[in-house]
């Protein structure tokens, strides 16, 4: 009953919508939310109110699907359909459905291609060229540009012609070229209006040069360092050139905003030991087998940790309360540890420290850890002999906390620059080495303290 009148209501909308998409419009967002829930509630009307959506919105669609989604409508829809779809999108956008629907069906992309108007295709083409990690893979194709020689008159109605058959959208930049296509200047629309209609952009350039000198990138940039530039200048929008300083395309902040949030979450996930692409394919398998390999080293980490406390039967057998605040210290030290890993991993990941500047850090990391071990050890020490009554036992754990504490403070600080410095991802392993260095270092100061300070004495 429920599930039926959510139906109809998720219909109201998406009629409504389709009748007048003027008067009744839907943000892309909230379309993909709204068939989103109606594909749980109903697949077969799901599929169908997909079928009759028009070009533009089903291109917006496509984006917004997973894998075994976009499959699903690829099986669906008229190819013909999906190709008008496709080709209504910008061309980065454009090229991310089109690598999705290779790795879902390779013929079927090829077949996509080879339909696909010449424009597109070619700059799908060369979008796929770059390497994920180049600013090239990331740029859009669609710009708007002016020759210096240009009258701003002429710009200023042609611009008003292209808003006007919606052949540019989010443009907030004009760009001047030279003869030979080569980034000059970049004006802000704002203050293009400001500018006299009756001269061409070279006489206004000549006057002013430095005011509109272009800042650009080139497309074999690191894509981070990039996304690192955007935040630090508050930028929205780059134009891209290539080796020979030649426009070629820009990169916007919505698509800067993806690659952080991208970039965000692979770093959670790597500290977590779990593979961010696993995850999204929501494969079992899978996923269970990816983080086993990470379980695995984690299992070898406690097997280590065994060995110590093996070495220290006899001292563990004659005085038992050992084996129950072992944990602690270790846990204090592993979360100590995980506090200063955390920090340093995300200022590398931001560009706020690198090898050149990371001592302040690292000395304040140990500061830190040296602090919170002195409290938590006049803490727990006290708590053990109020419990106990055991002045020793007390100091030992009090000494231990201590030890531990700074030494998960130096790992946690130094095991990311490390691996940074052996051009690992510092990310990638860092938890599972701080976890054996702080256990092993916990218990076997710990229970060596305890051997030669309550045992022998």
């Amino acid at each position: 009953m429920h599930i039926s009148r959510d139906v109809k209501q998720l219909e109201d909308i998406l009629n409504s919508y389709l009748e007048n998409p003027k008067k009744n419009p839907l943000h892309y967002s909230e379309l993909s939310k709204i068939f989103k829930r109606l594909r749980r509630l109903d697949r077969e009307i799901y599929l169908d109110y997909v079928e009759k959506l028009p070009a533009e919105p089903l291109g917006d669609l496509l984006l917004t699907l997973t894998e075994g989604q976009l499959k699903e409508v690829l099986d669906t829809i008229n190819i013909n359909k999906i190709i008008k779809g496709i080709e209504s999108l910008e061309s980065d956008d454009a090229t991310d459905v089109m690598q999705d629907i290779e790795e879902i069906d390779e013929e079927l992309a090829k077949t996509i291609m080879e339909k696909m108007d010449y424009r597109e295709k070619e700059e799908i083409k060369l979008l796929r060229r770059y390497d994920d990690d180049q600013a090239g893979a990331y740029m859009q194709t669609e710009l708007f540009t002016a020759s210096h020689t240009e009258k701003i008159s002429d710009t200023i109605e042609r611009l008003r012609v292209l808003k006007k058959k919606k052949e540019l959208e989010n443009i907030n930049t004009l760009y001047i070229t030279g003869d030979y296509n080569n980034l000059v200047a970049s004006i802000n629309l704002e203050d293009l209006i400001l500018l006299d209609f009756n001269k061409t952009f070279r006489e206004i350039l000549l006057k002013t040069p430095e005011k509109y000198k272009p800042r650009y990138i080139r497309d074999e940039d690191e894509i981070e360092d990039v996304a690192k530039l955007f935040k630090e200048y508050d930028l929205t929008t780059m134009p891209v050139v290539d080796n020979h300083g030649l426009l070629i395309g820009r990169i916007t902040s919505d698509d800067i905003y993806d690659i952080l949030q991208e970039m965000a979450t692979e770093q959670i996930y790597n500290l977590a030991g779990v593979d961010d692409e696993a995850e999204s394919q929501k494969r079992v398998f899978e996923i269970a087998r990816t983080r086993a390999t990470w379980l695995t080293g984690s299992l070898f980490a406690g097997l280590v940790s065994a060995t110590v406390i093996g070495k220290f039967q006899t001292t563990i057998g004659n005085l038992p309360i050992l084996a129950a605040l072992m944990p602690i210290v270790a846990a204090m030290g592993g979360n100590t540890g995980n506090q200063a890993l955390t920090v340093t991993v995300r200022q590398l990941a931001t560009g706020e420290i690198d090898h050149s500047n990371w001592t302040p850090n690292f000395l304040r990391e140990i500061m830190i850890a040296v602090l919170n071990g002195l409290m938590f050890a006049v803490i727990v020490g006290t708590i053990i002999f109020l419990w106990k009554g055991d002045l020793r036992v007390a100091l030992v754990i009090a000494a231990a906390m201590v030890v531990n504490l700074i030494t998960a403070g130096l790992c946690g600080g130094l095991i990311p620059m490390v691996l940074k410095k052996l051009n690992v991802d510092p990310a990638v392993g860092s938890s599972v080495v701080l976890t054996t260095i702080t256990d092993v270092v916990g218990f076997f100061i710990f229970l060596t303290l305890a051997t030669l300070f309550v045992l022998k004495n």
